[in-house]
């Protein structure tokens, strides 16, 4: 035999003795399709195998540069190192493979490639059983429009679920997020991030300690407090125990406590829709403060519309100014409209006022109320009635002006204006006319009136020799009335064609002469202050707001 094909006999007969080996060792899972040189050491059972190596094992083959096939079952690859199978490619510097413990370790710039996902890493471990990889350091995965930087990053191939404990950066469209922990689900393209999470937009920064981002509808649910910051005016924000940001169409919904921060104004509540790009929504349970101006507007439900600077509160609505020395003033009403422009707020209307008490002794109903502090003035329009103390003043509308925040200083009824002191149950110093001016002191007691055009009158005078009571009847076109510290009527003058009677006071008098025309007492119209229960609710919402702060203290500082 020529030495041509004895040298080729020995080569085929050293493939069959490896073949052999792989077959008996690894019960015929590794099976060796090429290499260009193969060494076995018979002492220590060790297979060398270099040049164009090409292994299968099961539904995988391996190619790489160079390999070594040790006796307990493990096996080493180098050099441009790839493991495919028809799902999955790794590409490495280095492969190991442990048979018994079904491990594989690829490392030195490792990318694994599985249909749209795309992994590169310094090592990752796979376990064959567990279907378990695990990729460690400088690890990035991309997936469609996904990119995530970590250090470790654990694939569970069961659970098709993808996850990392050491922090990570996930950027994803516009938006950049980072979380200390997060799990991916591939299938439902979904993923859930916890701790210290901090999205970061083009307009916004999201600050929560859990999330969960679903990619196909571009939805985050917030399942722990979160704040969303507006990049632009950093106290400008949306704080949220829990709810949903649909993130293409801007809209945020929740059913817990919310609160809107918006030029030193909060609008607090439940039941939440905010629509981001119209910067308008709906609340209920609302809670609206003015901080600048210590304004609080309590109702069932409100819209908003930032925009236009247009705020509706609807159905058991309280507006309260916080006083610092005097008493607090509360208005109810069930129909509230704020205009509000930049950082002020240029009108309110109420429709109708139910109750406005300025304290305790003044209280004032009417169909419609428009506020506008700018004019420092208030409109009472439709069946306004004044109460000061027993004192009662009607007319067809009324004009207010103040002097600083509440402080009156003057009023204005128009058309139809009349006056009422009460006397007692039976008897009453009345006043009429056309208009009346009303003036107050620094106390918001009525001092002095100025009653004009038709003027007509009764009042009632005590005679101190016999006690007995004398009424004045007079008509002239103008009655200036001095109140003595709003109590009674100190002095009063009848000016202009002025026409006067006395008489006594006598039964056969009594229902003829006691009463103006168009007479009418209207104290059981009254509404009672519910100040206690008003101040009960403002404590609670000074709670909830001192525990937001608190939360949102260690949001950003955590974040």
């Amino acid at each position: 035999m020529s030495n041509k094909y004895y040298s080729l006999l020995i080569i085929l007969l050293f493939f069959l003795n490896i073949d052999y080996s792989f077959n008996k060792n690894l019960q015929k899972s590794i099976k060796l399709i090429h290499a260009d040189f193969i060494q076995k050491e018979d002492h220590n059972d060790t297979i060398f195998l270099t040049g164009h190596v090409h292994i299968k094992h099961n539904e995988y083959q391996l190619f790489c540069d160079k390999a070594i096939y040790k006796k307990n079952n493990k096996f080493y690859g180098y050099g441009n190192v790839q493991f495919k199978s028809e799902k999955n490619k790794i590409f490495s510097q280095k492969i190991e493979y442990s048979e018994n413990m079904n491990n594989l370790k690829a490392s030195g710039k490792v990318i694994l490639v599985q249909k749209n996902i795309k992994l590169t890493a310094n090592i990752i471990n796979y376990n064959f059983r567990k279907k378990f990889f695990q990729a460690i350091q400088n690890v990035v995965l991309l997936l469609d429009e996904l990119k995530l930087y970590t250090n470790i990053l654990e694939y569970d191939l069961n659970f098709n679920k993808i996850f990392y404990k050491r922090g990570s950066n996930l950027f994803y469209k516009d938006y950049n997020i980072y979380s200390k922990e997060g799990s991916y689900f591939p299938l439902k393209k979904k993923a859930k991030l916890k701790y210290e999470v901090k999205l970061i937009s083009k307009n916004y920064t999201v600050y929560s300690n859990s999330i969960e981002y679903l990619f196909p509808i571009d939805k985050i649910k917030f399942y722990s407090p979160t704040i969303i910051i507006n990049n632009n005016k950093i106290d400008n924000f949306f704080y949220a125990k829990s709810g949903d940001f649909f993130i293409k169409k801007n809209i945020f919904l929740s059913k817990e406590y919310c609160s809107l921060h918006y030029n030193d104004k909060i609008i607090q509540g439940k039941y939440w829709f905010f629509d981001y790009n119209k910067k308008s929504g709906f609340i209920k349970n609302i809670f609206f403060e003015d901080q600048k101006k210590g304004y609080f507007f309590i109702g069932d439900n409100g819209n908003f519309d930032l925009y236009s600077g247009l705020i509706f509160l609807k159905k058991n609505i309280v507006f309260i100014k916080i006083k610092p020395k005097e008493d607090s003033f509360f208005i109810y009403s069930d129909f509230i409209r704020i205009n509000l422009k930049n950082d002020s707020i240029l009108s309110i209307k109420f429709f109708p006022v139910i109750g406005f008490f300025l304290n305790e002794e003044l209280q004032i109903k009417s169909d419609s109320l428009i506020y506008e502090p700018s004019n420092k003035s208030i409109k009472f329009n439709g069946n306004p009635i004044f109460w000061i103390k027993n004192q009662q003043i009607t007319g067809d509308s009324i004009f207010i002006h103040l002097k600083n925040d509440f402080f009156l200083d003057y009023l204005k009824v128009m058309k139809n204006a009349f006056y009422i002191k009460k006397i007692n149950s039976k008897e009453f110093n009345q006043i009429q006319g056309e208009i009346m001016i009303g003036f107050f002191d620094k106390k918001n007691v009525l001092e002095k009136i100025l009653i004009q055009g038709n003027a007509k009158s009764i009042i009632f005078h005590y005679n101190n020799s016999s006690l007995k009571k004398i009424i004045n009847k007079s008509s002239c076109n103008m009655i200036y009335a001095d109140l003595e510290k709003g109590k009674k009527i100190k002095k009063i003058f009848f000016l202009e064609k002025s026409n006067s009677e006395l008489f006594l006071l006598s039964n056969s008098i009594f229902e003829k002469n006691l009463f103006l025309p168009k007479f009418s007492w209207k104290e059981k119209e009254k509404y009672k202050n519910q100040k206690g229960l008003i101040y009960e609710k403002i404590k609670k919402y000074k709670k909830e707001n001192l525990e937001e702060k608190k939360e949102i203290e260690k949001l950003r500082k955590k974040n």
